[in-house]
């Protein structure tokens, strides 16, 4: 209902807008994932980022009980085809819940292959029911690879500091952490490792997190680690 500012239409335009701010690599997912349906929307990214080795996609996932995913063994032929390295989740846009009763199937194939799940916690599912939710999920599934993205602009650290003090597996993004000194108290506090840069483009402009960045007060390595060093490690030790 609100327009982006500016977005990119093809594979080839986000590398424009990439350049234009300088980001040499990133983890994607198409719209179409999240607004259409993730059956559709998975095609239409592999075949957006295939041959762009710039970019590593993340397929949008579903309950393994309803068969519109395949197999697994099915699965892992498209991840291997088409770069992809991650799964993101949309549970409130296309109706499931995201209980061990649920997911339990793909939750053990994402620990068992080290494959992280992405879900946003933004102002339209954030807040309260929002981090219920992200413990509801590690509480469950301790062992999978969580990261939370665009979880709100008016420092939700209440929220989050416990959770990260429990669950090693948790992971933030930093693309609306836009609390006056949020990320060098978080480093100081729980160190670089568990933050991630990201942007929420096309829905917010990449400029804020990397002002938020640069000019954080930490060191270089721990800018390093979370411009890109996290992330690397992360899908590092992905297999497929």
């Amino acid at each position: 209902m609100i327009k982006p500012i500016r977005y990119a239409e093809t594979a080839r335009d986000l590398l424009k807008e990439m350049d234009f701010y300088g980001i040499d690599e990133a983890l994607v997912f198409h719209s179409r994932q999240r607004d259409d349906s993730p059956v559709v929307g998975n095609k239409i990214l592999i075949n957006e980022i295939k041959g762009v080795g710039r970019l590593y996609g993340a397929f949008a996932i579903l309950p393994p009980q309803t068969g519109e995913m395949g197999s697994f063994e099915d699965l892992l032929d498209k991840m291997r085809l088409g770069n992809i390295r991650a799964f993101r989740a949309f549970p409130s846009e296309h109706g499931f819940l995201m209980t061990k009763t649920a997911l339990e199937p793909l939750y053990d194939f994402m620990v068992e292959r080290h494959i992280p799940l992405f879900i946003s916690i933004n102002e339209s599912c954030g807040g309260i029911s929002g981090w219920y939710l992200i413990e509801k999920i590690m509480s469950g599934v301790p062992s999978l690879t969580l990261i939370v993205t665009e979880h709100g602009s008016w420092g939700q650290d209440r929220f989050f500091r416990p959770l990260i003090e429990r669950y090693e597996n948790l992971y933030l993004d930093i693309s609306r952490y836009e609390l006056d000194g949020g990320i060098s108290d978080f480093c100081a506090k729980y160190g670089a490792e568990r933050l991630l840069f990201g942007t929420g483009y096309p829905w917010w402009n990449p400029g804020g997190p990397i002002l938020m960045l640069s000019q954080a007060d930490i060191t270089s390595k721990e800018r390093e680690m979370i411009a890109s060093g996290n992330l690397k490690r992360i899908l590092g030790r992905v297999r497929i």
